[in-house]
């Protein structure tokens, strides 16, 4: 990678919606690992909006460990927005603009998103994220549908943003540079994908957790969760990642040939009970704690 710059890379920047730092070294994630080492890294939000809006001005998850490495270089973050305050933090790509999609589409890559939790329905005109993009494809529930347990806590396949790898890759294909933002939702409550799907009891434990992060605290009575119980749904989470990993190789695999800079990390974590609450939107170690992984496909 000595002598390319990475400013005229394309780039791939996929959000694990929710998904624990634990969850991903537990994992099996093969394809993720071919972009670098799993790194341990803190979410400047604690929920999608707050995160994401970091996020889109260049501000990633900071690795715990400090610089990253990308091939032989190792810089201490990959973008830095000319409006941040002065600091010596070496930035591997600096911009202009306040987000990463205007400074990218105004340098003449095809800039588009696809995303799966609700503060993505771009039909929805409270949500100021999709706005962001010129082009932005929406998979999940309407973010206005009643939040009735019957419209959560259901088996998902087409409503996941990784489901439709194919028609992504064919999108970002037709320009010759380009930006491509996922939100994957696999990993965000239910947890419900091919590898994870519904049963009886998957279904009766995700009724509770969801009343649980509705009140975000913990519960005793018909509520309760065990261990056992949080290990059942931490489990699903974990599998809902390794579907995802299967489905990012099969998108690597279409855009491999343009070696596209690739970052995947988490928004924010979860917590299963661990400080006496359930669910995120508030600081603790399980939430602001996220996986990272970055590089260059095809061994750029």
């Amino acid at each position: 990678m000595t002598g390319i710059d990475l400013a005229d890379r394309s780039v791939v920047l996929v959000t694990l919606d929710s998904c624990r730092y634990d969850v991903a070294a537990s994992a099996h994630t093969p394809n993720l690992d071919k972009l670098g080492p799993l790194l341990r890294a803190e979410s400047p939000g604690t929920y999608t909006l707050p995160a994401h809006a970091a996020l889109f001005n260049g501000h990633l998850p900071r690795p715990v460990s400090g610089t990253l490495t990308l091939g032989e270089r190792s810089v201490d973050a990959i973008w830095r927005s000319a409006a941040a305050r002065p600091s010596k933090r070496h930035a591997a790509i600096s911009f202009d603009g306040p987000t990463l999609m205007g400074h990218y589409s105004t340098n003449g890559y095809r800039v588009l998103g696809a995303g799966g939790v609700t503060f993505f329905d771009s039909s929805d005109p409270a949500n100021s994220l999709p706005r962001l993009f010129p082009e932005f494809h929406y998979f999940g529930r309407p973010s206005r549908a009643p939040a009735t347990q019957a419209a959560r806590v259901v088996d998902r396949d087409q409503d996941l943003p990784l489901a439709h790898t194919e028609d992504l890759a064919d999108l970002c294909l037709e320009a010759e540079r380009f930006l491509l933002f996922v939100n994957c939702s696999s990993t965000h409550i239910p947890y419900t994908t091919p590898f994870s799907p519904l049963t009886e009891q998957a279904s009766e434990l995700l009724r509770r957790l969801y009343r649980l992060h509705d009140s975000q605290q913990d519960a005793s009575g018909d509520d309760a969760l065990t261990p056992e119980d949080i290990d059942v749904l931490l489990g699903m989470q974990k599998r809902a990642l390794e579907w995802a990993d299967v489905r990012l190789d099969d998108l690597f695999s279409r855009l491999g040939t343009r070696r596209p800079l690739v970052v995947v990390c988490a928004d924010h974590g979860e917590e299963f009970g661990e400080g006496g609450r359930f669910g995120h939107s508030h600081p603790h170690p399980t939430v602001s704690t996220v996986p990272l992984w970055c590089g260059v496909l095809d061994g750029g």
